[in-house]
């Protein structure tokens, strides 16, 4: 299973390593390449922690490769809905879950995110006497 899980992850392309890099909080550091750039090795990074997995780990990690694309949001409308036949849409009707209650409540730990962290910038920031 890690050999398909390994194989999948590398046909998802350089964005959607970046999310699963982020939803499983690996190190991204960049490490230089032979011509000399810097780069991050998702590939690398992905295979020392699939193999570190459990089996039921594997098996949701391919599953999350397969719903990783559909949590992309193209800049030019954030808005538009996800896709109705989409995986990540499909899943959620099969488990009965509520897409717009799940959207609702992600809106709302951002914003509650977004107003914390202009707290912390003001609270650092010198006042001025």
């Amino acid at each position: 299973m890690e050999i398909v899980a390994l194989d999948y992850f590398r046909r998802l392309g350089h964005d959607n390593h970046r999310r699963l890099s982020k939803l499983y909080a690996w190190d991204d550091k960049k490490s230089k390449t032979s011509w000399g750039a810097e780069t991050v090795d998702f590939e690398k990074i992905a295979s020392a922690a699939v193999q570190a997995m459990k089996t039921a780990d594997v098996n949701r990690f391919l599953v999350l490769c397969a719903l990783v694309s559909d949590l992309y949001c193209p800049g030019y409308n954030p808005r538009q809905p996800l896709d109705k036949n989409s995986n990540l849409a499909r899943i959620a009707v099969r488990f009965k879950l509520d897409p717009a209650k799940i959207a609702s409540a992600v809106k709302h730990e951002l914003s509650k995110g977004k107003v914390a962290e202009r707290l912390s910038k003001a609270a650092k920031s010198p006042t001025k006497k």
